[in-house]
């Protein structure tokens, strides 16, 4: 509860000390925080319900928020590795398969690193931060 309070805190100071804000405008459409170049249309007015289920969110969006319009198993075939790289899959690893939750990899709003990277050296030419 104590992480929820300051980031919502956070967020309201952020947004007291802009004077150019409009009711209705997000932190992305501020420029006060960076979002995917490819999920652009969600950041206008009221869409952050799109992925978190509120107007004005204080947690990451839930996985079922990704699935909605990503495939885990599309994602599986677009990141398959053969022959002794067949499990370094970051969408079907050997480790945790396909359960992973999205948001332990990929960051809508902030850099992330795979969280194969902990202990792996492995190279993912196409994640995109």
């Amino acid at each position: 509860m104590k992480s929820l309070i300051s980031c919502s805190a956070v967020m309201a100071m952020l947004l007291a000390f802009s004077s150019a804000v409009m009711a209705g405008d997000t932190l992305v459409s501020q420029g006060k925080m960076m979002g995917r170049s490819y999920h652009q249309q969600l950041y206008t007015k009221h869409q952050c319900a799109t992925c978190h289920g509120v107007d004005k969110p204080v947690s990451r969006a839930a996985d079922d928020s990704c699935l909605k319009c990503h495939s885990v198993d599309k994602l599986v075939q677009q990141t398959a590795r053969q022959g002794d790289e067949q499990w370094q899959n970051p969408h079907n690893n050997l480790h945790y398969g396909k359960d992973v939750p999205c948001t332990e990899c990929h960051g809508e709003h902030a850099v992330k690193q795979p969280i194969c990277k902990d202990c792996h050296t492995f190279k993912f030419s196409k994640f995109q931060e």
